[in-house]
């Protein structure tokens, strides 16, 4: 499978999982969810959400390196030797 169809399946699922953990935590209360559906319904699928943004994080590493973390004075001159 390719990075590109990784990503949209790890996407839809980070989305569903954050729909699950909001709302159940919205609703806890007007629905009268019990303790134990409550940690059925949040507790899981937070522990999953969170697994699932490292992973988002891990396949786009390449795009958070290039945003956030600056070259280095030797990996530029070297990629101009490089270049010629």
């Amino acid at each position: 499978m390719t990075k590109a169809r990784w990503l949209k399946v790890v996407n839809l699922l980070i989305f569903l999982l954050f729909l699950s953990v909001t709302s159940s935590a919205l609703l806890r209360e007007p629905l009268g969810l019990s303790q134990e559906a409550f940690e059925h319904f949040h507790e899981g699928p937070g522990t999953l959400l969170i697994l699932l943004v490292l992973v988002h994080i891990v396949l786009n590493w390449s795009w958070v390196r290039a945003q956030f973390l600056p070259k280095r004075a030797g990996t530029a001159a070297k990629e101009r030797v490089a270049a010629k």
